[in-house]
């Protein structure tokens, strides 16, 4: 009985630990997609929020690059279909050929 009690004990420890060191800023939930967008309309007209130039023009750089390299991964994709249905169909051509 002891051993419960101490087990119930330790679980609500860490549970109302885990509660209350929750880090200020954004949360690794919501470093998702579009996150980025979010996170300036949200802080849109701070004086703190403002950035350079050079700062937007990377961010457009970053995102083109980001853009350029998922329409490479989908033309992978792509290729990758294309190839395993022309192997399906060479070997359907061949299996065609075979007498049984």
């Amino acid at each position: 009985m002891k051993l419960a009690n101490l087990a119930l004990s330790s679980v609500c420890i860490v549970a109302f630990s885990a509660c209350a060191v929750t880090p200020s800023g954004p949360s690794a939930g919501s470093l998702g997609a579009g996150s980025d967008t979010a996170y300036l309309n949200a802080s849109r007209g701070r004086s703190d929020a403002q950035i350079t130039k050079d700062q937007a023009e990377q961010y457009n750089r970053q995102r083109d690059q980001v853009k350029g390299e998922m329409e490479l991964e989908q033309a992978k994709r792509n290729q990758t279909t294309a190839n395993v249905k022309d192997t399906i169909s060479t070997i359907g051509s061949v299996r065609s050929l075979v007498p049984f």
